[in-house]
């Protein structure tokens, strides 16, 4: 059933188009990403489905009063609550009805009457219903899931960092649980363990997902459809985003095919029509072949609107030699944050550092960089190298004046002509080169960076994050460019699909601890799926157990101890129970017992589910 309708609506920002004739319908149970290049207008539509921005023309339909929930800040109602506060929060409505429950109780060990037993079981029916029983292993399993602990739960929202704030934004927004979310970017500086479970459950999620994501590997996972802006218009695409990339190359090539076509058939006519229009015999044909090429819906030759990145990082010939060591290392700062690390690398090696965001991922980075010193152990290169370095966070530190100033600047010996040129290269086109790099978006610091680091001509390339910020067209020339760089690699980062891409070793933090994978992401996750420790098979998804049938067999035990637990509470307030010091006792006692077998038996259907 459709929740959103768009039809052929159109939008202008500044003076430019952004796009028009645009048309699509998100069901109730879909899952869509939408992509493309940095301003084609994904945000902008975001904002229309919100309200807070009208199309120029066309219309846009939601429908039966659809709770939409969009990712942002602004979804925390009040950042001086607590976190557990901020949680609890959705269920305001519920934890009243529980107070309510409360008062009843008590009012039972006074006035124990059918009226006030009847009134009892109402509400105890209603809270059940709502999840009354669940709402706080719900709150409890959403925040764990997000990386945060029980510590956390008393500190007021304001002390958490953006990022964090981002993430308890996201938890709220899960257990809301509105007819469609629309995630901008949801991916964006988290660490791959919460991103893995985030896909996981957005899949199962039983609503629709509307997500912008320039994140291949999420796409994979999570979106069967895939909307693309591009060239002011919306294509519609279903599978995977290889699938995708296969199918606009054929629709491209029928459209070139189609517009070629036309052309031939066009010069045809107007060639009779040229040849014969003042010939009296065939003036009226000739006129026929005017009409019909004034009739034609007239094609536009196809563009190809990937852009293109002219990047070659040289080095060094490619050794199989060990050029890099570390033996017996600790990284930190005061304490280690990991130690007894050992792994070489040889001169055609690309490896990526994965971890959770603390782990030790930077430190090894600035450790290999001398920034600063092992706490124990060693970190050498056999043989002298230089290293060029890519850092997330200060890619634009010590850069003034314009982007033709920066490159000259640095590189005097380059004409004006040639800076240009290299500029170019990079998609710095024209006037973009007098631009300020304080004016710079993120994915054009990305590349400019990018450009500085080309020209160093470094040995050893040290990368931190080299695809934040970018588009997935530029994402995708990155990946290239890296993958079929000849030399050595370090870098750190959460982008799944360039790792699967690029890497050909994996380095692993994890609590502490370290592990070193031979191969790309699917080697490393293949290799941890190996040595996990075996599930038991009520919940072992890999063994293919019929989850619907699980699922429904568990809540029927649920529903089952719900029946007894509610008997029980109303033995409480029998006079026979309630006046037995003895009886009261046990029937407490079995209540507490019954409660924990209930919470076990959610806590694995959400195994289960997950």
């Amino acid at each position: 059933m459709n929740i959103i309708r768009v039809n052929n609506i159109k939008k202008t920002f500044g003076g430019s188009l952004l796009f028009e004739h645009v048309s699509f319908e998100v069901n109730d149970d879909d899952k869509i990403s939408i992509i493309g290049r940095n301003g084609v207008g994904k945000t902008t539509l975001f904002k229309m489905i919100l309200g807070e921005m009208a199309p120029d023309a066309g219309d846009l339909f939601i429908f039966g009063k659809a709770k939409i929930g969009y990712l942002s800040q602004a979804v925390l109602s009040d950042q001086d609550l607590t976190l557990l506060e901020e949680m609890e929060s959705v269920y305001k409505d519920l934890i009243e009805l529980g107070k309510t429950l409360e008062d009843q109780m008590k009012q039972l060990s006074i006035d124990a009457s059918e009226q006030m037993l009847a009134r009892y079981s109402r509400l105890e029916e209603a809270f059940r219903h709502r999840g009354g029983y669940q709402y706080q292993l719900d709150i409890e399993l959403m925040l764990t899931r997000f990386g945060f602990s029980t510590q956390d739960y008393p500190r007021r929202v304001s002390t958490f960092s953006g990022g964090e704030k981002t993430r308890i934004a996201f938890c709220k927004l899960l257990l809301i649980q509105p007819d469609i979310l629309l995630l901008d970017e949801p991916t964006n500086h988290m660490d791959i363990a919460i991103i893995e479970w985030l896909e996981d459950y957005l899949r199962s999620y039983p609503k629709a997902v509307v997500v912008i994501t320039h994140d291949k590997y999420f796409i994979n996972k999570v979106t069967p459809k895939i909307f693309e802006l591009d060239g002011h218009t919306l294509e519609k695409y279903h599978g995977t985003y290889e699938a995708y990339e296969l199918e606009k190359q054929k629709r491209y090539e029928q459209r070139l095919k189609a517009y070629e076509r036309q052309t031939k058939e066009i010069a045809h006519l107007q060639s009779f029509v040229d040849r014969f229009r003042y010939k009296a015999k065939l003036a009226s044909m000739a006129q026929d072949r005017v009409k019909k090429i004034e009739r034609m819906e007239k094609l536009h030759m196809p563009k190809r609107t990937q852009r293109h990145l002219s990047i070659e990082f040289s080095t060094r010939r490619p050794t199989d030699a060990v050029i890099l060591r570390a033996e017996h290392l600790a990284i930190g700062y005061d304490t280690p944050l990991i130690d007894n690390i050992r792994f070489t690398m040889r001169g055609h090696d690309k490896l990526a550092i994965i971890g959770a965001n603390g782990s030790g991922k930077t430190t090894l980075l600035k450790t290999m960089l001398k920034e600063i010193h092992p706490l124990a152990g060693t970190l050498e290169l056999t043989k002298p190298m230089k290293l060029g370095y890519f850092d997330q966070t200060q890619y634009l530190e010590g850069l003034k004046g314009s982007l033709i100033d920066v490159v000259h600047d640095r590189y005097p010996h380059f004409t004006m002509r040639e800076v240009r040129t290299l500029l170019a290269r990079f998609l710095f086109l024209g006037e973009d080169g007098l631009k300020d790099v304080t004016v710079l978006s993120g994915g054009e610091a990305v590349r400019i960076r990018l450009l500085l680091l080309m020209l160093e001509k470094s040995d050893f390339l040290v990368l931190d994050e080299p695809t934040n910020h970018l588009d997935i067209d530029t994402k995708s020339i990155i990946e290239d460019v890296f993958c079929e760089y000849p030399g050595p690699m370090m870098f750190v980062s959460h982008d799944r699909y360039f790792i699967n891409k690029v890497a050909t070793k994996i380095l692993a933090f994890d609590n502490g601890d370290w592990r070193l994978i031979e191969g790309n992401y699917e080697d490393y996750k293949a290799a941890i799926t190996q040595t996990a420790p075996t599930p038991k098979p009520r919940v072992d998804r890999p063994q293919r157990i019929d989850v619907q049938k699980e699922v429904a067999k568990r809540t029927e035990m649920v529903q089952a101890y719900e029946s007894e637990l509610h008997h029980l509470q109303k033995a409480l307030f029998e006079p026979e129970v309630y006046s037995d010091h003895v009886r009261y006792h046990d029937t407490e006692v079995k209540i507490k017992e019954i409660e924990s077998k209930i919470m076990s038996l959610l806590e694995e259907i959400e195994t289960i589910h997950t």
